[in-house]
């Protein structure tokens, strides 16, 4: 039952006869399998674990709650911005994603969703869960089993490209009887401020939210998945249906849900919230696609070049006043955009090895006020005057008080080394 390896390689392994036996080296993983009773009773781990890789990020109070991929959450002490303290790190392997509401935080473990309450973050307590919810992440027939480490070891061997398949946008080699959950658990997860009263502020990257006593979340790109969550003892599903094509991200906005997708962007009424339907939508070129908006306007970046295909890279604004009937207002050409945000008439375009500031008050006419640094960013959130990024290297955190003239404050580095 727990044989599964995963063989990692630069080479891509096209089908065919080769008529040379080629020897490579390699990377061979094989996880390591636990109770998740015996995970779960350890959630509470050391607050010095190293930061090793940036994914999705919450900002709820004077805590950052910041997704470490596939290992779990580091709680950040952000009282003072420019002294950051990591204060707390919640052991839950295979956790990509976060949502917040009051004091319970809601996280992925594989393909589970846990409620924790986080009243005291230095000793959280887990509430219930929801088992087999996100469908594309399960790894183990045993539902009692989690993968909770893996086992790297260096090898070489003559490569015969028979009976292995390439996970897709990686380059990870697996049995064809792997997949789905190898993809999700080992290829790189790419992290929208809910309105909602009591709940935390998601970045732009978010595919799981919080609005009133429901999360709605991305089970597998193709579908939009509904969690019941008045009882956080008991989280249940309500709803799993269709949400739109190669979906990403999710924001919500009053009575709506803006799900970001590599088409387009989907419209669905959560007017009932436990049975969302689609009422609009907006095509583009295929491109990834986070979006987030205000009562006006939608504002949808467009990367390509990765995983997503397309050609396009820029920044759409949509009019949407009638989130029913969206419709293009202005395009802007961006080197590389990602992640954005908004605080009130200002714009933040995480684009390249910068983030842009735009007085956004004229979206057909917007003005860039600063570009500041900042190694690849991916993702940022803007909130009481300090701008917060997620950066290839770390997490940077400025002092916008004056758009046109940011400060650093702070940069909180991955693997604790000394950028």
């Amino acid at each position: 039952m727990f044989g599964m390896v995963v063989v990692t390689a630069g080479l891509l392994f096209l089908p065919g006869c080769l008529k040379d036996r080629v020897t490579e080296s390699y990377q061979l993983y094989e996880p390591v399998y636990a109770l998740k009773s015996t995970v779960l009773a350890g959630i509470n781990g050391d607050p010095g674990t190293p930061i090793s890789q940036l994914g999705q990020i919450c900002v709820k109070g004077s805590f950052i709650y910041l997704n470490d991929i596939n290992k779990g959450i580091h709680i950040i002490d952000n009282s003072d911005p420019a002294h950051p303290i990591q204060t707390a790190f919640l052991n839950i392997p295979g956790n990509l994603n976060i949502g917040i509401r009051n004091n319970i935080l809601y996280a992925d473990m594989y393909a589970d969703v846990l409620s924790i309450d986080v009243s005291n973050v230095h000793q959280v307590k887990v509430l219930g869960m929801l088992r087999s919810f996100f469908t594309g992440r399960a790894f183990s027939s045993d539902s009692n089993y989690v993968v909770a480490n893996w086992i790297v070891k260096d090898t070489s061997f003559t490569v015969v490209p028979q009976g292995f398949v390439l996970i897709p946008n990686t380059n990870y080699i697996t049995y064809p009887s792997a997949l789905p959950g190898a993809f999700y658990a080992l290829a790189n997860a790419a992290a929208a401020s809910s309105g909602t009263s009591g709940a935390g502020t998601a970045g732009s990257e978010a595919v799981m939210v919080l609005v009133g006593d429901y999360l709605y979340a991305i089970p597998e790109e193709h579908s939009l998945g509904v969690v019941h969550v008045a009882d956080s003892t008991n989280p249940t599903e309500v709803s799993y249906g269709m949400g739109g094509y190669d979906l990403e991200t999710i924001f919500p906005i009053q009575d709506k849900l803006l799900l970001g997708s590599k088409e387009g962007v989907f419209v669905w009424s959560i007017g009932n919230p436990a049975a969302p339907v689609e009422v609009g939508e907006f095509k583009h070129g295929t491109a990834c696609d986070p979006v987030i908006a205000n009562t006006s306007y939608a504002f949808v970046t467009l990367h390509a070049g990765t995983e997503c295909g397309g050609a396009a890279n820029e920044l759409d604004i949509l009019h949407a006043t009638d989130l029913s009937d969206v419709t293009l207002l202005k395009t802007y050409p961006m080197t590389s955009p990602t992640g954005l945000c908004l605080d009130g008439s200002l714009l933040f375009v995480c684009d390249a090895s910068v983030v842009k500031i735009f007085d956004a008050s004229n979206p057909d006419n917007l003005q860039l006020l600063s570009a500041v640094s900042v190694n690849l960013p991916n993702d940022v959130i803007a909130v009481n005057h300090v701008m917060i990024v997620v950066g290839a290297d770390g997490l940077y955190q400025f002092d916008y008080t004056d758009p046109s003239h940011v400060a650093a404050l702070s940069v909180l580095p991955i693997n604790n080394s000394k950028l």
